[in-house]
């Protein structure tokens, strides 16, 4: 798995957007990868970015001010994953984009030691999760 740089920045007046830009830089750091190692695919497929891409931009669309800020990675085979946590309240949410069409989007949750994974079929399921997020 590889992470993109995950720096830390926070201002209260522009939280929503700052978050938003932040994820969006740390989606974009992930196109600068190299494209594999002796381990697989580190750099992203076009399919996983642009289906990480499309769901956030809506999703932000949606949260405004409230879209929480998000680190990212992806795994040997190119799939992209977005993660939120506050590890204060024992919660994550983690949106998995795959390599390509054959595999189905979804968004993982949990909360203590209950968890669940729902597919995406729109962008409300993940909006849904990440206003449940904010709220935790």
């Amino acid at each position: 798995m590889t992470v993109a740089n995950q720096q830390i920045t926070n201002s209260n007046s522009t939280k929503g957007l700052s978050n938003f830009r932040v994820t969006v830089e740390r989606l974009l750091e992930l196109l600068d990868l190299e494209e594999e190692d002796e381990y697989g695919i580190l750099r992203p497929t076009e399919y996983a970015f642009k289906t990480a891409m499309k769901l956030i931009v809506e999703a932000y669309d949606i949260l405004g001010d409230n879209f929480p800020q998000a680190s990212t990675s992806t795994d040997d085979a190119g799939s992209i994953r977005l993660a939120w946590q506050n590890k204060k309240a024992d919660c994550r949410v983690r949106l998995f984009c795959p390599a390509n069409a054959d595999a189905q989007a979804y968004v993982y949750h949990q909360k203590n030691e209950d968890y669940k994974s729902e597919d995406i079929i729109s962008v409300s399921t993940l909006v849904d999760w990440l206003e449940w997020f904010n709220k935790v």
